[in-house]
């Protein structure tokens, strides 16, 4: 083992866990030969697990709880294993058995919930000098509000151990608008402005001291959510709108809202986030870890440094390596973005605030003292 290498800004590991069935404790070779026979639905190819991340020496990951609550979802779809439930109260005894799953894991030893400031200080200590021994330290965080049945149902699961949250994943929440998906289903699917839950939700956040992840939300929720909320900002998984002309990322205008408060841009390692011109068929050569780069430059651009931008790689977030920039076959593979980066131009010290620092800053201020 190796002391902590990287700092992964946007994990779905329950998700993983609880509706693909990969046990989260075992090696990826054994989830891949398990799936060898090839899966029924769009996951893809196995990168992520406690033993992946601690082999590439991610030392601490943000990790979601995650199920949308969409009243309109059909009984008879063929997929159930869709994280859309048709009630609030369903995608909250959804989250909180993700969130179960987490808490199962930590008292077997490989994870550590992170809380508190103290807590993410003292890990890293033990990373620095007990790798082999140390567990994964995990930071959870909500994708999509919905599991939140009304805005003050916060404080319990802030006190369960949800520390950020996003308002929307793809389409509308009760919160808020989210990014359209690139072939709606629903009249709902489009962009709009948060909802009143949305706008009573947001106070509550600020007085919990939780920072606001601004991943996934539609242009008009952004804005309003930017203007509205108080506390601190930062996207957990997104590319550039100015590269890849999609809703899903951030336009500039958006990039330099979260730069100018102090956060911090995770970028995911999706193929189709990532490069213009993506075909689903076209093989993960399409993209390489230099496509990464172009993202990262561009940020740093709008930032006038390499501070506010970090990975988010959301690895098995729905795709899986076939989908992932050519370099990338399991999660240890990140690792290799720092030769791209050095290639580059970036010095040793922004290429490791790029790989963990800009986070680990990030959190410390943020977490509760």
């Amino acid at each position: 083992m190796q002391a902590m290498q990287l700092f992964d800004g946007h994990l779905d590991m329950a998700l993983n866990a609880i509706d693909h069935e990969r046990d989260q404790t075992l090696p990826v070779s054994a989830l891949r030969e398990r799936e060898a026979g090839g899966v029924a639905d769009g996951r893809g190819i196995a990168t992520v697990s406690v033993d992946e991340l601690r082999r590439g020496g991610c030392g601490v990951v943000l990790s979601t709880v995650i199920a949308r609550a969409k009243p309109w979802v059909k009984a008879t779809r063929e997929n159930i294993h869709d994280f859309d439930w048709p009630a609030p109260s369903m995608a909250y005894a959804v989250a909180m058995g993700q969130l179960a799953y987490y808490r199962l894991l930590e008292s077997q030893g490989h994870l550590r919930l992170i809380m508190d400031a103290g807590s993410l200080k003292r890990h890293l200590a033990e990373w620095d000098t007990a790798p082999d021994t140390a567990p994964v330290g995990m930071i959870v965080t909500m994708e999509g509000a919905d599991p939140i049945v009304e805005p003050e149902q916060l404080h319990h699961w802030y006190g369960s151990g949800v520390r950020t949250l996003m308002l929307a994943h793809f389409g509308k929440s009760h919160y808020a608008h989210g990014t359209p998906p690139d072939e709606p289903q629903h009249a709902t699917e489009t962009d709009g402005p948060l909802t009143d839950f949305g706008r009573a939700l947001l106070p509550i956040m600020d007085e919990l001291g939780m920072p606001l992840d601004l991943t996934h939300t539609s242009d008009q929720s952004f804005e309003e959510a930017a203007d509205r909320f108080r506390g601190r900002v930062y996207s957990s998984h997104t590319c550039c709108r100015a590269l890849n002309d999609m809703p899903r990322n951030h336009t500039d205008a958006q990039l330099r809202a979260i730069i100018e408060r102090d956060g911090v841009i995770g970028l995911p390692m999706f193929n189709h986030f990532l490069l213009a011109g993506y075909r689903r068929d076209g093989g993960k050569e399409q993209a390489n870890y230099a496509t990464v780069a172009d993202h990262i430059d561009h940020i740093c651009q709008l930032a006038g440094g390499a501070k506010h931008v970090a990975i988010g790689s959301d690895c098995d977030g729905g795709f899986g390596a076939e989908h992932m920039p050519a370099e990338l076959d399991t999660h240890r593979d990140l690792n290799r973005l720092s030769e791209t980066l050095s290639h580059r131009g970036y010095s040793d010290d922004s290429i490791a605030g790029i790989r963990h620092g800009n986070w680990l800053r990030f959190f410390s201020e943020t977490l509760p003292a």
